[in-house]
């Protein structure tokens, strides 16, 4: 099953090439059918496992006093050296996610998490049409248009900005809050194409129109441009 409401769930494997989101989930519904054959063994599979259980103990290596303080899994991982499957609490889950990925990354191997629906890292040589990436968040390749409109729910004081970069370097950028030096209650657009002097902003207090910028922009829709008045930054 992916994707299990009480949990935060990882799924880590081997590929040789890139690999899309829709690729790698058919790959494991197919495995969650008992495909025995889907994943190769790869020695680096478990050498990821090791280091990840050295991070975060197995729950049953653990006494009832540190369970709380210790204890990230829903169920301790169990030991493969074809696929790993994640499963950590909520309340621990920007912390395991950020050291699962640091710990494909180191290994070469290629992560999918299926709440997000994208697979980040993936194989070596692969290249995001679009980046997003915000202040407190990971980073997402190749989000798709609901995924921009739940993010831009997550902007705001504790989380001040959000960029949508495409694979040349443009981007748009939405910031929210202080660091933005605009009114509470503001959205500070921006966007980039290529140099810095190509660089512009705008304010609207209108969250929609800010998930727009993000959409058409991921979409080719140049709408956005002709919406707003923009200034050089």
């Amino acid at each position: 099953m992916l994707g299990v409401a009480v949990s935060f769930d990882l799924y880590v494997w081997h590929e040789k090439e890139p690999i899309t989101s829709a690729e790698a989930r058919a790959k494991l519904e197919r495995w969650g059918d008992r495909g025995e054959d889907v994943f190769t063994a790869c020695a680096a599979v478990g050498l990821f496992y090791d280091a990840l259980l050295d991070r975060f103990p197995p729950l049953e290596s653990l006494s009832d006093d540190d369970i709380d303080r210790l204890g990230v899994w829903s169920v301790t991982p169990e030991r493969s050296d074809a696929v790993v499957a994640v499963s950590c609490v909520w309340s621990r889950a920007d912390e395991v996610s950020g050291a699962v990925l640091a710990l494909a990354v180191e290994h070469g191997l290629v992560c999918y998490e299926p709440g997000y629906h994208v697979v980040n890292p993936n194989a070596p040589g692969y290249v995001a049409a679009f980046t997003l990436s915000s202040e407190t968040l990971p980073t997402m390749p190749d989000p798709d248009a609901h995924r921009l409109e739940w993010i831009m729910r997550q902007v705001g004081n504790a989380n001040g900005y959000v960029i949508l970069e495409r694979a040349d370097g443009w981007f748009v950028q939405v910031g929210y809050g202080d660091a933005t030096a605009v009114p509470a209650g503001t959205y500070a657009l921006e966007y980039q194409e290529g140099s810095i002097d190509q660089h512009f902003r705008c304010q609207t207090t209108d969250r929609e129109a800010a998930v727009r910028l993000l959409q058409e922009f991921r979409a080719g829709d140049e709408t956005w441009k002709r919406r707003h008045l923009w200034q050089p930054l």
